[in-house]
């Protein structure tokens, strides 16, 4: 090849022409990079929006309700362990109760009056009526006369409770 032909070619364009693409490929590399970084940052920023946009319809919709509903539930515990402890008092003063009458009913038995006592008389057909698991109706018992230790007659009006007494 001659001279002429290389320099040709060389000012001709063709490698002037390669140099000026490569100057500019480099420059559009670097633009498309630039413009890349925008597009990721721009991509951050929604991700970003989206997460708080996701977090608050999260709480609006979700935590507040079951905040709420927690703090009932805790109120209703709350009300139930009062009432609790109110039916645990009455239930001890019932069984200080009955305990006061069967203690009664122990020592009437030992009574010089008993034989002829109406209390006693319908306790002990009472308790042979759930003993049996069924009522005597035959009227051949008699109920005795009712008499007290004083000579008048025996009534219920001395039987209280602790109930009645506070009263």
């Amino acid at each position: 090849m001659e001279f002429s032909v290389i320099l040709n070619y060389v000012l001709g364009g063709g490698l002037l022409a390669a140099m000026v693409g490569i100057v500019t490929l480099k420059a559009t590399i670097r633009k498309a990079e630039a413009e890349a970084d925008k597009a990721k940052a721009e991509a951050e920023t929604v991700r970003i929006d989206n997460a708080e946009h996701a977090t608050r319809i999260l709480m609006e919709n979700i935590v507040q309700p079951l905040k709420k509903e927690l703090n009932e539930t805790r109120e209703l515990l709350q009300e139930t362990r009062q009432e609790l402890e109110a039916t645990k008092k009455e239930l001890g003063s019932t069984k200080r109760e009955i305990a006061r009458f069967r203690k009664a009913y122990e020592s009437a038995n030992s009574c010089k009056h008993s034989d002829n006592c109406p209390v006693l008389y319908k306790l002990r057909s009472t308790k042979d009526e759930q003993g049996s698991g069924s009522r005597n109706n035959s009227g051949s018992k008699r109920q005795p006369t009712a008499r007290s230790a004083i000579g008048g007659t025996c009534d219920d009006t001395e039987v209280g409770s602790e109930l009645e007494s506070a009263d």
